[in-house]
C-alpha cells in the first residue's frame, strides 16, 4: 500500500499539486451472528482505498477511490485537484507541521489473526447458550454477534510524513429478551478486547440475561427529584454526547455548551475526563491520527475544571494551539475532529458503598434517545429511562416508562462517587464506572 501512496503523490505533482496528502488503509472485518444454536449469518469483509487531499493556495480537494490500480488512482488525483480549484480560499488550511515520532502504542494483537471461524462460532455459541441457561425467564436470545476486525493504515505526504501502523478488536454483543406474566423485558451485554481469548462468552451472555430478568415487573414509579446510579452503559452514552461538544471544532462553530468555559469548573472535584490515543486498552488507540500527528493523553476537564478542547491541524491554527492528534477519518472521509478513547477518572469507591449510600433514588440501567434527547449546545436533555429503585442502600422495584432530565453541567457538577466498576463501552470507545449523582429530575406517575 506504501507503492499506492506513493503513486498518488507522483501523479499529484504530475498535475502540478505540490502540496499533497495520501491516505490508504486495507482490512478485513469478520461477522458471526448465531440464533438459535445455529449459524445465522458469516461474513467476511474485505476493504481497501485510499483518499488523497490536495491544497492548494489555502483550498482544498478531496477525493477517494477502492479502486487502486494506475486508472482509479488517476481518476482519485484528478478529481481532488479539480476539487480543490473549485474550493474557496482559507489561509489556515495547508499540510499539518509534523515534527515528532508517532507514538509508541501497538494496537493489534497477531492472536486475533490466528483465530479460526470455527472458534469464532464456537465463542458465540457459548454467549447465547449462557444467557438461555441463566434464567428460565430468558425465552429468546434475540440477537448474538462476535465481530473482529483487522486495518492496516498507510499514510504520506509531500512534506515528508510518512508512517503506518496495524490495529485490531474485537467485541461479543448479546441482546436478551424476558418474559414473565405476558411482560417482555430486554437486556444487554458487551465484551471488548483486541482478541477473542481477552473475552469471557458465558459472563457476557449472563450478563445480558441478568440486566432483562431485573426489569421484568417493571412500571411506572413517582415522579421525583433524588440521587441516580448511573451504570458504565448509562455514563458512557452521556459521555459520548458530551464527546462532540468538547471539540474544539463545535467550540469554533458554536456548537458547545463548553464555549468560553475554560478554566472554569464544568463538574464536580471528583472527575476527571481525558481523551486518550495511546491506552494499551484502547478501542480507539493509535500511533497517530488521520494527518501523521501522533496521539497523545489529552486531558479535557481535571479535576472538575475545564482544561482545553481536542484539536486537529485547522481548529489549532484557528485558536492559536497544537493539534491533540485528533483528527479521525476513513479512505472515504476527509480528517476531522474526534475523540479517541474518552476516559473518565478519579477517586473510586466500592459500587457496593455507593449503592448502600443511596436512602432512596434510582439505578438507571438503560436510556432511550440520548442523542436526539441531549442537546449539545444547551446542555438540557430529556431520555427516557429504564432502571430499578434504590430504597435503603437496596436496588429493590424495577422501573419503566419513566423520564431522567436535567442539563448536562448540573450533572457533571452533581457527581457524587464514581465506582470501581469502570469498563470499555463500544460504540464511541469509553471507558466509564458508575456515577452516582444527587438531585435529579424522575418523570413518572
Amino acid at each position: 500500500m506504501f507503492a499506492v501512496v506513493d503513486q498518488v503523490l507522483e501523479r499529484a505533482a504530475a498535475h502540478g499539486a505540490h502540496d499533497v496528502e495520501a491516505y490508504a488503509e486495507r482490512g478485513l472485518s469478520r461477522r458471526i451472528k448465531v440464533y438459535r444454536g445455529e449459524v445465522e449469518q458469516l461474513v467476511n469483509a474485505r476493504r481497501r482505498g485510499v483518499g488523497v487531499r490536495v491544497f492548494r493556495d489555502g483550498a482544498v480537494g478531496y477525493a477517494s477511490t477502492s479502486d487502486v490500480g494506475p486508472e482509479g488512482l488517476e481518476a482519485a488525483v484528478a478529481r481532488a485537484v479539480a476539487n480543490a480549484a473549485a474550493a474557496d480560499a482559507d489561509p489556515l488550511r495547508a499540510l499539518p507541521d509534523v515534527a515528532a515520532p508517532p507514538a509508541d502504542v501497538r494496537p493489534y494483537d497477531p492472536r486475533l489473526a490466528a483465530t479460526t471461524d470455527e472458534r469464532r462460532i464456537e465463542f458465540a455459541l457459548s454467549v447465547e447458550a449462557a444467557a438461555l441457561a441463566a434464567d428460565p425467564r430468558v425465552k429468546t436470545v434475540e440477537d448474538t454477534v462476535y465481530v473482529d476486525g483487522d486495518a492496516e493504515v498507510f499514510l504520506a505526504n509531500s512534506a515528508g510524513v510518512r508512517g503506518s501502523y496495524r490495529a485490531g478488536q474485537c467485541y461479543a454483543f448479546a441482546y436478551v429478551l424476558a418474559e414473565q406474566d405476558g411482560q417482555v423485558e430486554t437486556g444487554v451485554s458487551y465484551a471488548v478486547g483486541r482478541a477473542l481469548d481477552d473475552l469471557d462468552g458465558p459472563a457476557c451472555g449472563a450478563e445480558a440475561a441478568a440486566r432483562a430478568c431485573r426489569l421484568l415487573g417493571a412500571r411506572p414509579c413517582p415522579s421525583m427529584k433524588v440521587p441516580v446510579v448511573l451504570d458504565p452503559f448509562v455514563a458512557a452514552a452521556f459521555f459520548g454526547v458530551l464527546a462532540s461538544a468538547l471539540t474544539a471544532e463545535a467550540v469554533q462553530k458554536g456548537r458547545s455548551l463548553f464555549a468560553g468555559r475554560e478554566g472554569q469548573a464544568v463538574a464536580d472535584r471528583r472527575v476527571t475526563l481525558v481523551d486518550d490515543g495511546t491506552h494499551p486498552d484502547g478501542l480507539a488507540s493509535a500511533p497517530f491520527d488521520g494527518e501523521g500527528t501522533p496521539c497523545r493523553r489529552t486531558p479535557l476537564v481535571e479535576d472538575g475544571v475545564l482544561r482545553g478542547f481536542l484539536h486537529d491541524t485547522y481548529t489549532a491554527r484557528k485558536a492559536g494551539a497544537q493539534s491533540t492528534g485528533s483528527a479521525r477519518r476513513g479512505y472515504q472521509t476527509p480528517p476531522s475532529v474526534h475523540p479517541s478513547n474518552l476516559i473518565v477518572e478519579g477517586a473510586l469507591s466500592p459500587y457496593a458503598e455507593v449503592l448502600a449510600g443511596v436512602g432512596r433514588g434510582v439505578l438507571v440501567t438503560d436510556v432511550v434517545g440520548v442523542h436526539s434527547g441531549a442537546n449539545p449546545i444547551s446542555g438540557e436533555f430529556s431520555v427516557g429511562l429504564s432502571g430499578v429503585l434504590i430504597e435503603g442502600g437496596e436496588a429493590t422495584t424495577p422501573v419503566r416508562e419513566v423520564t431522567l432530565a436535567g442539563d448536562i453541567i448540573s450533572m457533571l457538577k452533581g457527581i457524587r462517587a464514581l465506582g470501581d466498576d469502570a469498563r470499555w463501552v463500544p460504540g464511541g470507545s469509553v471507558f466509564t464506572p458508575s456515577l452516582l449523582i444527587e438531585g435529579m429530575s424522575i418523570g413518572g406517575s
